[in-house]
This record gives structure tokens, sequence and C-alpha cells, in this order.
């Protein structure tokens, strides 16, 4: 394989942040040039030599996403307790999505892919699930917004957390579909998995919940949505309800009818009776991780976990790295070209060359609408 390097200004992918994020960015800024706040070690290290009087909000979360790493599993390997990140800075990594424009090779199925012949084109969006499990005990980093004081799951603050994420998010996808329902949204079980916490196995009602009521509060200014196939796997029983002219699917991967299904099919593989979904763009939203490149255990090569799988079938890790690679039917993985092992390797080149970063401002996406 020839390797091809693309080194665009601008990156093929966009950073999607809302607006409460640049507004706490902005706050947290104040009080790190004030001194009522001190920066986790990784965003200090990143804060070297930089003034903080001429620095701007996004300047710094640019510098915040910069700390993260292309494999990391936040709810084990990070502390929040400012040894690495602050909890104010993982909440605000939490907020950032990240949509990267793929051709889609296979169905996403974890243990036995099918490869799709020809591949078609999609969108991926990492978004990141609500943080409730630390693996050194300390509080996790969306604990004390969803929770109780007595330590139980609180809807409404749930809710909010999933409707800022999720809003600029939607926004940005009825935005890129441009045409009347034509895009087929397939939606994970964000955080429901290991992230949950002592609430694993009893998320996924909850995050139909929020879904069914985000819809409910937001459908009517998606005009361009025409499907949210809603999978969080073996939670939850089929479920149908259109809304706003959005048809919200509950359809568990291992309930019965559903077999085959993962969320990288085309949008016709999902229809049922009475459904035409031949006009439709699939979008699939990936549960990323608050400190990890999107992709995160596929940079080690590893196809694994939502991100993983997800960028293993697809093109995600050239649109990202701006280095080519090739689907490999045999592993059902996008490989790096020679002489790169992994994906991780590449970005160690590209970075120690200065030829790469995640954060770009020309990649930035933001929602301004009310």
């Amino acid at each position: 394989m020839t390797m091809q390097i693309s080194d665009a200004a601008t990156p093929g992918y966009s950073i999607i942040i809302p607006e409460e994020a640049v507004a706490r960015a902005a706050g947290y800024l104040e009080e790190l040039r004030v001194g009522r706040a001190q920066p986790g070690a990784r965003l200090r290290d990143r804060l070297q030599g930089a003034d903080l009087r001429a620095m701007t909000e996004l300047e710094l979360l640019g510098k915040l996403m910069d700390t993260k790493r292309p494999q990391i599993f936040a709810e084990k390997a990070v502390a929040g307790d400012g040894s690495d990140w602050s909890l104010t800075e993982l909440g605000l990594l939490g907020d950032v999505s990240i949509a990267v424009p793929v051709t889609v090779f296979d169905d996403g199925n974890h243990h036995a892919p099918t490869p799709h012949v020809p591949p078609f084109s999609g969108m991926l969006v990492f978004t990141p699930g609500a943080l409730l499990r630390n693996g050194e005990k300390n509080t996790p980093a969306d604990w004390n917004e969803t929770t109780t004081p007595d330590r139980q799951l609180s809807a409404e603050g749930y809710y909010n957390l999933y409707r800022r994420r999720l809003l600029p998010v939607f926004r940005y996808i009825n935005d890129h579909a441009s045409k009347p329902r034509s895009a087929f949204v397939t939606v994970p079980g964000l955080g429901c998995g290991e992230f949950a916490g002592p609430f694993q196995g009893q998320l996924g009602g909850q995050l139909q919940a929020v879904l069914q009521r985000f819809l409910s509060e937001h459908g009517s200014s998606f005009p361009n949505l025409k499907a949210v196939y809603f999978d969080p796997y073996s939670e939850c029983e089929n479920a149908r309800q259109e809304i706003h002219g959005i048809s919200f699917m509950v359809r568990p991967l291992t309930r019965s009818g559903n077999e085959g299904k993962s969320q990288l099919c085309r949008p016709v593989a999902y229809a049922e009776r009475g459904d035409d979904f031949s006009h439709c763009a699939l979008y699939s939203l990936v549960a990323w991780d608050h400190v990890s490149w999107p992709g995160n255990d596929f940079f080690i090569g590893f196809r694994a976990t939502d991100d993983g799988v997800k960028a293993a079938a697809t093109s995600s890790m050239s649109v990202l790295t701006g280095v080519e690679g090739a689907y490999d039917l045999t592993t059902g993985k996008y490989q790096p070209p020679q002489p790169y092992s992994s994906w991780n390797a590449v970005v160690d080149d590209r970075m120690s060359g200065g030829n790469l970063r995640l954060w770009n401002k020309l990649a930035v996406w933001r929602s301004v609408q009310p």
C-alpha cells in the first residue's frame, strides 16, 4: 500500500461544542487567571508559558483537548482529583462531540461483522455518555450532576446532561442532512455499560426516557430527521413511537426480530412494515470516552466497545490522522499502512513531527440557536 497523507489546514471532521460548555470554559478560565482554581496536572503541562490573560475560552478548550490520549479508559484510568484532570475539566471534555464523515465497511457487529459490498458513506458522531464510575474510588466525572445526595439517580439531572450534549449533536445532524426526513440516526446505550458504575443494567430505560422526552421537546426543530433507532443491546423492550414526524424505534439487538441489525447497517435494513428509508443517510452516535481520541480501543488494534468497533468498521482513523488505511476483510478492521503496526503508532509518528493535533479551531461547530 502506498502511504497517502493529507495535511489539509481544515480537518475533515467537526468538533461540536455546546454553548453551555463555552460559557463554562470562560468561567473556568477566569478562575484560573485569578487563582481560584488550579488546573489538573495534564492541563498544567499544556499551559506552560501560556498567557492566560490573552487566552480565549476556545483556546482553553483546545489546550484541554490536547490532554486527551488516543487510547485510555476514563472509567478505570482517570483519577479526576487534579493529579491528571480536575472534575471541571472532565465535565468540559465530556460535553464535546466529534462528527466524522466515513466510509462504512461493515455492519458494526462486535463479533461477526458482515461486510458491505460495496461500502457506503455515513457519519459517526462520537459523544461521551454519563461517566458514573471511577476506578480510583474518587468522584466520577458526571456524578454530581446526575445523582442525588443519597446516591440515587436524578432523573432531571440525568436528562439535563444528555440534553446539553445531544441538542447540538442533533442540530448538527439536521443541518448536515439538509433534505427533509433524510437522516437515519442509530444510538447505542450511551453510558449504559462500564460507565454506569453502580447503576449498570439500570440505565437503558432511563436513556430511553431521556431520548423520548428530548424528541418530544426538540423534535419539531429537526425536520430532516427521519428516524432515531435506539439500541441498548440487552436492556429495554421493543417499542416504537412517532414524535414530531420522527420514528423513535427502541430495538435492542438481543431482542426478537432485531438480530443482524447492528448499528452500521444501511438504513433500508432497519425498515419495518410501512417504512421507506431508501433516501436516508446513516448517522451513528458512538459511545465515546471523555479523555480518549475518537476510536479509543482501536488505536491499539482492538475491535471492542462501541467506540473501537465503529472505528474498526469505518475509515474514521484516516479522517482523524490524515493517513489513508485499508479495510481488511479477514480481520474486520480498517488497518493502517505499513510500516505502522497500529493507529496509535501513526498518531505518535505524526505528532512527533508536529503534523497532527486533534483540536483545530477551523473544525469547531457551535450551535448558537436559542
